[in-house]
């Protein structure tokens, strides 16, 4: 065989396993259509990212919490404390102000977790009863 056939069926495989990836990576990608949520932190202050931390540990075990985006923020204050809100679709669900002590973070970060997952869960069996004509989807 020349040099010429060789490549020629070294190409052949290539593209043959370019295609069979491609395929499979295409099966994947319909089944989990909707499983592409994000957890932001706008944290500031060391005790605003540890409770970005444990919340975020905390809303990767809730079943299905990788479809939701939710963005937590943080405003440190020397006069009233750090506050942090968790937003869900442009929406308030949690509002909270952060200890003093950072000691108190493990139980607030689960009970917020808890707390903005419970108030998703609600929005969207919500959404689903809502239907207008002249509101998106997302404008509920």
């Amino acid at each position: 065989m020349n040099l010429s056939g060789r490549i020629d069926r070294v190409f052949r495989s290539l593209a043959l396993s370019i295609f069979t990836v491609a395929s499979a990576n295409a099966a994947e990608s319909t089944t989990r259509v909707d499983a592409w949520g994000l957890v932001t932190c706008q944290a500031v202050t060391v005790a605003g990212h540890e409770f970005c931390d444990v919340l975020g540990a905390e809303w990767r075990d809730k079943p299905g919490s990788e479809r939701y985006t939710i963005a937590i923020r943080e405003r440190p204050s020397a006069r009233w404390g750090t506050q942090v809100w968790i937003d869900y679709a442009q929406r308030r669900v949690y509002q909270a102000q952060l200890p003093p002590a950072r000691a108190g973070l493990k139980e607030l970060g689960a009970s917020a977790a808890e707390s903005v997952y419970q108030a998703i869960l609600e929005i969207e069996r919500q959404r689903q009863f809502v239907r207008d004509a002249d509101l998106a989807p997302d404008e509920f």
